[in-house]
């Protein structure tokens, strides 16, 4: 999906998916190749280094065929909520995610 998002019609390089992510570009490779054996991206790269990846036309049917199941299962999941309240929601799991992070650091430098 991030690569769908990001792409822009010349495919999408490999450290702008895994900064969306919040992973280490390591493991978009390895899940890249992955999904070019199964046909659903293609990886072309421009020198040793530089990689671009795009959804293949069988990937893109895919997610178009799992979209009218994706809103059905958000529509019963954030049923009876409305826009203002999913914002707020956002916003309280942005703060835990940020603090847990925070919490993570400070674990591993043995402050906590």
């Amino acid at each position: 999906m991030a690569i769908n998002e990001l792409d822009e019609g010349s495919g999408v390089s490999g450290i702008a998916v895994a900064t969306k992510l919040h992973i280490h570009p390591a493991f978009v490779t390895n899940q890249t190749k992955k999904l070019e054996g199964m046909e659903f991206l293609s990886r072309v790269t421009d020198d040793a280094r530089y990689l671009r990846i795009s959804l293949t036309h069988k990937a893109r049917a895919e997610i178009e065929s799992l979209s009218s199941k994706r809103q059905a299962l958000n529509s019963t999941i954030f049923d009876g909520l409305d826009e203002e309240s999913l914002h707020y929601l956002n916003r309280r799991l942005t703060l835990i995610a940020k603090s847990s992070r925070l919490a993570s650091q400070k674990l591993n430098i043995g402050i906590l």
